[in-house]
């Protein structure tokens, strides 16, 4: 149902470029006026030579779990650049997003995803995951650069033979300061930032440390603005994270990290500001 919720208000959308369109049609559509302003870059990494053979080998292989749609997106990508997907190979999405992702780039859902919570411990507590299913079994992890090890400390646990393809990895842009000064020393700034990860957090203050305005009646930086503003995270984690980095303004946790549970959010506090 659209509504005029957020009419003349500004939302900052700081999903990777390639993901940001939806969430921000979504925002539109209540009146919104989505910034795009990226703070990952998703870049695909050079493999090895060993881990070029695993995938040429993917036959041999029983699980393929992806955990994130950009694993989706570039590791199904190399897999169909080295050969066919077997038949036999149960391939595994650790929630909805990377499901979609897959059902998008090879017509198919995943054989293995969980419904209701989207982590590696929704994943792991599924019967398909469990000791008899993987004891002996080869599983093969696509993922980006560094992560948590607690899908792959658990499968081994459970027997399993365990396999990481990191295939790509996630970069702070550098904004130029033209950019800067359009969304941060206009007179009109965002009115609520949406970030969705401790990483993307980080980069956005990184990103915006030390900029001072040039407009000399201004006494503030920009990242002084941002500490005022009103923040949408997705764990709790972060939003004790944005206290300690310096976030002044009303900080809300969305259910997940959905577009659909970060819009929820922000026509929440849309409301609020309403009502106020």
């Amino acid at each position: 149902m659209q509504t005029d919720l957020l009419a003349d208000t500004r939302i900052l959308v700081t999903r990777p470029a390639h993901q940001a369109q939806l969430l921000c049609d979504m925002l539109k559509a209540h009146g919104g006026q989505a910034i795009r302003f990226p703070v990952i870059k998703i870049e695909a990494i050079a493999l090895s030579k060993k881990l070029i053979n695993t995938i040429a080998d993917i036959n041999k292989i029983d699980f393929a779990i992806f955990i994130s749609a950009n694993a989706v997106e570039y590791g199904i990508a190399q897999l169909l650049a080295h050969g066919k997907i077997p038949d036999t190979l149960k391939l595994v999405t650790i929630g909805k997003a990377s499901a979609q992702k897959m059902k998008q780039v090879l017509g198919r859902m995943p054989d293995i995803y969980p419904t209701q919570q989207y982590n590696s411990e929704a994943l792991l507590a599924l019967d398909s995951l469990q000791h008899e299913q993987v004891n002996n079994k080869t599983v093969i992890i696509f993922r980006g650069c560094g992560g948590r090890e607690l899908l792959a400390t658990s499968l081994l646990q459970r027997g399993a033979r365990v396999t990481y393809a990191e295939v790509y990895q996630r970069v702070k842009p550098e904004p130029e300061a033209s950019g800067l000064k359009i969304i941060w020393g206009a007179s009109k700034r965002p009115d609520i930032v949406t970030v969705t990860s401790n990483e993307g957090l980080h980069n956005l203050v990184s990103m915006l440390k030390g900029v001072l305005s040039d407009d000399k009646t201004e006494k503030h930086s920009y990242l002084e603005y941002l500490w005022q503003t009103p923040l949408v995270v997705v764990t709790d984690k972060m939003r004790k994270e944005a206290r300690t980095l310096g976030f002044k303004n009303a900080i809300i946790v969305a259910a997940r990290a959905s577009n659909d549970a970060l819009l929820d959010s922000v026509l929440e506090w849309a409301k609020m500001r309403i009502t106020n």
